[in-house]
């Protein structure tokens, strides 16, 4: 594992360039910043460091400012349909507050199963699609 062998400046490298490629993961496809995210703090930091949800907590805190400012870039090109745009956000926002309930209820080992069901469903779609 990398966590065992790396320093405290090498966390943070490795760190910064998850954060990067994540961010231009979320602004180039819209999608996956936050699970290049997930991987990074998971490779790199250790239980006493970071707990599981912890982890997915933090990558949540992390993809809101990055959304927001790609949604700013978007708007100014005149890439987004606001008309479409209350069709799913107040469900999303009220799935989001729902997800977070459960993050304190649902096992360490069952937030990683999930999660890598939906990064591999995901990907499946994506190559089929």
């Amino acid at each position: 594992m990398v966590k065992e062998h790396i320093g405290t400046t090498g966390k943070i490298f490795i760190l910064a360039l998850g954060g990067f490629f994540g961010g231009l993961a979320n602004g180039l496809l819209g999608a996956g910043g936050g699970i290049i995210m997930t991987f990074v703090l998971e490779a790199v930091m250790d239980e006493a460091e970071m707990a599981k949800r912890d982890i997915f907590a933090n990558v949540i805190a992390a993809t809101l400012p990055i959304s927001l400012f790609s949604t700013i870039i978007y708007g100014f090109r005149g890439d987004l349909r606001l008309d479409k745009f209350g069709n799913f956000v107040i469900p999303a926002i009220a799935g989001g507050f729902f997800g977070a309930y459960l993050l304190s209820k649902i096992s360490p080992l069952w937030l990683k199963r999930i999660f890598a069901l939906l990064v591999i469903w995901s990907g499946i779609y994506m190559v089929i699609k």
